[in-house]
This record gives structure tokens, sequence and C-alpha cells, in this order.
């Protein structure tokens, strides 16, 4: 659906299924650059096919929106490609379209080398930790050799005092095709060294195009930054939280059933109207994301600029592939010095959707410059903040902890309870990884499941351990007090060890336990399993009575 200028129905509906297993690692690439330097030229030599698509950027002759296509590469692996707008005007497009990109192919003409935008993209790629790119200096049929060593030169001094590290430079004509066949066999080689988005997990999507297809409906198109998105099941529009349903998928051109993270995908939905939908809705599993005007985060001043960021400064947040005005309050002093770090709450002007980790871009649109970003803490505070050592405390907490840590404090507070996944969902609403998180503790039996109608609970292995060594040694003492009785009442049991939880929630444990073999369970009598019950002349004396 992304990479056609008049697509119809049949094309929607119609299109080839692709063929044979996916990859197992789907990237995307995109371009970014000044203005001029050749990043659409650049696309069209690697895949033959324009990213122009607007009869507006044919005619001004540079990119305006997102362009979309795909490379396919000599070993059959597909590369997903974002071409991005170079001109100071479109930024925001530029870092709409950067987010999802696992390797980005910075261009620079070496006609006119390092030029504003340059640096603002080297910038803006830094400040959302996409530190995974390249140089491709264009235009080297333009110039001689010498001047191409000597913009070589240049790129990598810049590069080494605004980064401290350098990346490969590969030198290009986009007209002649020279280097051409080098940077492709770079490019099959990134499967080795990018992990990629996770497949696993649930689905995100940034929309960063929102149409309508006569008699086929509302289509949306982004990269799908993490899980699966299926035909057919239900999904939300955030942050309207309005629910959806897949009626067709594409990926890279072509229908499929489904999508995974690190793929460039076109979702059609049914039953909702385009006037709904926008570039900046997000795209997930319903129950997911809860929209919220306050994000309280870390901000880092553009270490390229010389000026501190004020406390209350009015500035534009570019989160994901939405833009919305917000105000800065800082956590920590008045104003965050140049080339530092600090804690802060963004207050929106209008509700934004995010997950811990998120990474932003902040602006200052009446200078025309990208002046800071930074990375998502709390994306549900639970209010407007004031400066304090707690809440600097609470947020450097959260800045530090990782998943698992959080889980473990989390379960640790509960202590022995069965906890429904659907609460610990609540609980972690702003943390994307939360159920990665739970997936790798029960694969490593740190947590224990029991299903009951429908709905998975969970209880740290450790703390049902000790549910079952209580039981293991009031057994012992029964069994030395009733030796010519098999078991006890499960009723007994909960009265004395249970009751606080939920009886079909023990109902479910006790089936586990039988399924697990941990203990011997029939006809409401609980056993220990390899108990033999003592049989003497007074127990066939009470049997031959029965």
């Amino acid at each position: 659906m992304e990479n056609t200028q008049n697509l119809d129905v049949q094309q929607l509906s119609n299109v080839e299924k692709p063929e044979g297993k996916k990859e197992s690692k789907h990237l995307i690439i995109g371009t970014a650059g000044h203005i001029d330097h050749g990043k659409t030229a650049l696309i069209k030599a690697l895949t033959g096919y324009d990213a122009d698509r607007l009869e507006e950027e044919k005619k001004r002759g540079m990119t305006i929106e997102l362009g979309f296509t795909s490379l396919s590469l000599p070993d059959g692996q597909k590369i997903g490609i974002v071409d991005t707008p170079g001109h100071e005007k479109f930024v925001k497009t530029m870092v709409a379209g950067a987010v999802g990109m696992d390797l980005v192919m910075v261009v620079i003409s070496a006609k006119e080398g390092i030029m504003p935008q340059t640096r603002e993209h080297l910038s803006i790629l830094s400040l959302l930790g996409i530190m995974n790119f390249i140089i491709c200096l264009t235009m080297i049929d333009l110039v001689s050799p010498e001047e191409v060593e000597q913009r070589k030169m240049e790129i990598t001094e810049y590069l080494e005092k605004q980064f401290s590290f350098t990346v490969p430079i590969f030198p290009l004509s986009s007209f002649s095709k020279e280097g051409i066949p080098d940077l492709i066999k770079y490019l099959s080689t990134l499967h080795e060294f990018i992990q990629g988005k996770p497949e696993q997990g649930f689905f995100r999507m940034f929309v960063d195009r929102a149409f309508s297809i006569a008699g086929a409906g509302t289509v949306l198109t982004g990269t799908a930054m993490s899980g699966r998105i299926e035909l057919k099941k239900e999904y939300a529009l955030y942050p309207k939280n309005l629910p959806v349903k897949v009626r067709n998928l594409q990926v890279h051109g072509k229908d499929s059933d489904f999508a995974v993270g690190g793929e460039r995908v076109a979702v059609n939905l049914s039953s909702i109207d385009k006037s709904l939908c926008q570039k900046g809705d997000v795209l997930a599993e319903k129950d997911l994301l809860y929209p919220s005007s306050l994000l309280d985060c870390r901000v880092q001043v553009d270490n390229a600029l010389e000026q501190s960021i004020k406390n209350n400064r009015k500035l534009e947040l570019l989160l994901g592939t939405r833009h919305v005005l917000c105000k800065l309050v800082c956590l920590e002093g008045e104003e965050i010095p140049n080339k530092s770090s600090a804690l802060v709450q963004l207050q929106c002007e209008e509700p934004v959707v995010a997950l811990s980790g998120d990474r932003f871009i902040l602006r200052d649109e009446s200078q025309k410059l990208s002046i800071g970003g930074g990375k998502v803490i709390d994306p549900l505070p639970r209010g407007r903040h004031r400066r304090g050592r707690f809440q600097t405390e609470r947020l450097r907490s959260l800045e530090d902890a990782d998943e698992g840590s959080l889980l473990q404090n989390f379960f640790h507070k509960k202590k022995g309870i069965f906890l429904a996944l659907s609460a610990i969902r609540k609980a972690f609403p702003g943390y994307g990884n939360i159920e990665n998180a739970l997936r790798e503790k029960e694969e490593k039996g740190e947590l224990i499941s029991i299903l009951l109608q429908g709905e998975k609970y969970l209880i740290p292995g450790e703390d049902l351990e000790e549910k079952e060594k209580q039981i293991q040694y009031y057994m012992k003492d029964f069994y030395q007090r009733n030796p010519y009785k098999i078991g006890e009442k499960t009723s007994v049991l909960y009265s004395r060890f249970f009751s606080s939880y939920n009886r079909n929630i023990y109902k479910a444990l006790l089936e586990y336990w039988r399924e697990k073999e941990i203990f011997r369970i029939s006809h409401d009598i609980l056993a220990i399993k390899d108990y033999k019950m003592k049989k003497d002349e007074k127990y066939t004396k009470i049997a031959n009575t029965l």
C-alpha cells in the first residue's frame, strides 16, 4: 500500500501473497541530511523507486512528506527504506520518519560538505538514541578525488568532536552508480550486528500516514515497533482509544496475514472513518496505553548548542509521529544548563500516549531549532509536580530500574498472593517490556502461573514453594496424628493457609498441584505424593469394620 502512487481497490485486495518463510529479523533503514544533498536520488539508485510521491515534491524538487520503499538484497533479504525531508521546515516530518529506523544513512554532498541540517539531523539522531548510522558522501562525480578525501577528513573530525566516535563513510554517485555496490554489500551485513525490533510482546505502531481508499476504507501506515498484528483481530487507536478491526494487511506492498516488529506495515481498518484517524496516532493492542497530558522525563540539552533550557519554557514535543505544544517544568533547579541533562515534567496542551523509555525531541519553533531531547521515565504521573527531593528520588529509582527489578519489588510488596495479569498491566501502564519480563521470569521458574476463566494469575515461585512447604509440614504432623487417613480435606487447608485467597483461585491452584503431581488430590482430599498409609492389625480391624 505504501510504495505506489495510484493504488486502487484491486491492488489492496488482490496483491500477490508473499511466498516462503519470513526473515527472522526485519530492519528499517532511512535517510537524513541537508536539502539537495541527494537523499531521494540515493534511494532511487539503490531500489529504482522514486520516493518523491507527491506532485508538489516533484515540482519543487525536494521531499516534503516521508517516502517509503524496500530494498531487495542479493541474498534475498528485504529491508524497508524511509526517505525523510532535508529542509528545515520539515524537521518534524524527519523526526517522525527517524523514530522507527534501525540504521540511518546520513547523506552529505561532496560539493558542499556538512551543512546546517546535517548538523541538526545528526543531533536529532543522537537525542533519539539512534547511534547506528553511516555517512553516504554523494555527488563524488562532481568533484575531484582530492576534494572527496578532504570531505571525508572533515566529516571524521566533526563526528569525533561531537560524538566521540566515527562511522563508515561511503563515497558514491547516484548518477554514475560508483560506490553503490559497496554500499549494498555493507547493507547486506546489517542483520549480523543490528538487533532489530522485538517480534514478541504487544503490538505498537506510530501512524505516519492515514488515508482512505474508495471501496476499501481507512488505511494507516507505519513501522511496527514491537509485537505482532494479525488479520481480523481487534486493536485500539490512541489517544482516542477507538476500537478498530484489521481488514487487510500489507508488508512491503504485498498482502500478508500478519506483520511483526521491524516491518513497514499498511493496515486497512474496517468500521472507522478516516476523519477519526490522523498522522501521530498510535495503533496498538487494546488496554495497553493510557492518554496523559503529563510526562515525567529526563531531558538532555543538545550538545551542539550554547544555550540552556529555562524553567516553564514553551516548546514543541515531537514524540513518535506526533507533535504537541508543551511547557517544560524543571524538577531540579531553575534551568537545564547547556550540554547537561535534568529531570523535568512536560505539561502538554493535548493528551499523548507513551511508554517508559520512549525517546522524543524538544523544538523551539520560534527559533526553528531543535534544542534538546530525552527519554520518558513515567508516562502517567499522578499530578503536576513541584520541586522536591521525593519526586526526584522516585524518578531516579524508576530511571535506573529495569522491568525485571520493578516486578521483583512489586511482587515482594504483595507477598504470597496470586496477581492477575490484567492487574499487573494496570500497575505498569507505561512499561512496554513488562510482559516480556514476565514471560522471561516464568520461563526461568521465577514466576508460576495458573489459569482461571481465561485470565492468567502469577505468583513468585519462591512464594508458592513456601506455601507448599507449609502444607508438607502440616501433613507430616497430620499423618502422625491420623496414621489411618489418606489425606486432609482441601477445605480445612483453605481455612488454615489460604483464607485470603479467592476460592476460585484456590481451586485453580489445587488443579495446578494435581497436574504437576506436587500433591495427590482427589475427591476434595489432599495427600502427600509418596505417602503410604500404615497397614497393621489396627488398620485391618478398622477396614473390616467399615
